[in-house]
């Protein structure tokens, strides 16, 4: 039996457009929830495919080392891969709607997986409410 809906995180999920990350810097569209500064712009899904993209970044200046870097990047996508479809994916879906956005990392030290995954949560359910009132759709005039 073939479960509703996929765990996965695949590659058109991943925010690597250079165009589309600096559209995101150069927007009014951010606010801080947690630890996280968050950058994101809502399109329209007809316009361009696909539900959510996502990109995370943890600055050099908070944590200097790499592993500790890249370890808590791994544990961002992997609550991100958990919690996107049942909290985000069917908003996203009902009101047609796609988004892309960064999350910013902002604690100086490594926070366990348990405590990043409940922040998670409560993010995604923040940009599940926001897409139920409906998204402002304007055009964006960074392209």
């Amino acid at each position: 039996m073939k479960p509703e809906f996929s765990y996965a995180f695949p590659k058109e999920m991943r925010l690597s457009s250079r165009k589309e990350i600096e559209s995101l810097f150069s927007g009014d569209c951010s606010f801080t929830t947690g630890p996280f500064r968050v950058f994101f712009r809502a399109c329209d899904a007809r316009e361009t495919p696909g539900g959510c993209s996502i990109a995370f970044a943890v600055p050099k200046k908070h944590l200097k080392s790499a592993v500790k870097r890249n370890l808590v990047k791994r544990r961002l996508r992997e609550s991100f891969r958990m919690n996107y479809p049942l909290l985000l994916r069917p908003a996203l879906e009902a009101s047609g709607t796609r988004l892309i956005f960064l999350c910013l990392y902002l604690p100086h030290e490594v926070k366990p997986f348990s405590w990043l995954e409940t922040k998670m949560q409560s993010l995604l359910g923040h940009f599940a409410k926001l897409s139920e009132k409906g998204f402002d759709l304007s055009p964006d005039p960074a392209g």
